[in-house]
């Protein structure tokens, strides 16, 4: 049987999801856990004084006895993890308080591939603009922008594709449809 680093691994992917929340719209991959790359974000993001929601088919299981962290309502989670992209779930996270923004929620949202929608970020972490096309429609554009228009409040989106590749939208990132 293969052993698996799991230290490393939360290291390593950890500094994927770093770098693509520090450059949105930079492309930077995940390695699995147990053959899937959902699992290993979860893993790494999550630990036992955090909350979070998962809409999907996984075997989430494995993931709640190694980190217990508490699994709670879409309104009220801290990760909120979604097998299809979809605006509901961005609408209804938790954005944090003017005393405490870092009270919010963040969306890692599994999908097929990054074809869809063409966009044009800027903001921090982006030298002018970026480019890039992610499978979104303009209604989760809309929310999006709508969410995180009163700065420090708002929402930190991550993209991962079934490569496991991960494109980030951070709450300082502003999105518009070319």
């Amino acid at each position: 049987m293969k052993s698996v680093d799991i230290e490393k691994l939360n290291r390593d992917n950890f500094k994927s999801i770093i770098n693509s929340l520090s450059m949105p719209g930079s492309v930077n991959k995940i390695k699995s856990l147990y053959d899937s790359h959902l699992l290993a974000v979860a893993n790494t993001l999550l630990y036992s004084e955090v909350s979070f929601f998962y809409d999907g088919n996984e075997d989430i299981n494995l993931i709640k006895a190694i980190t217990n962290a508490k699994e709670e309502s879409v309104e009220t989670s801290d990760y909120i993890f979604c097998d299809e992209i979809n605006e509901y779930s961005l609408s209804k996270s938790k954005i944090g308080t003017a005393q405490d923004p870092e009270f919010s929620s963040t969306l890692i949202f599994k999908c097929k591939n990054f074809e869809g929608l063409n966009l044009r970020l800027s903001g921090p972490g982006i030298n002018e603009y970026k480019d890039v096309s992610l499978p979104i429609d303009n209604a989760f554009v809309d929310f999006f922008n709508e969410k995180n228009s009163s700065y420090p409040l708002g929402n930190e989106v991550f993209f991962l594709n079934k490569k496991g590749e991960v494109i980030a939208l951070s709450r300082t990132t502003k999105v518009e449809v070319i």
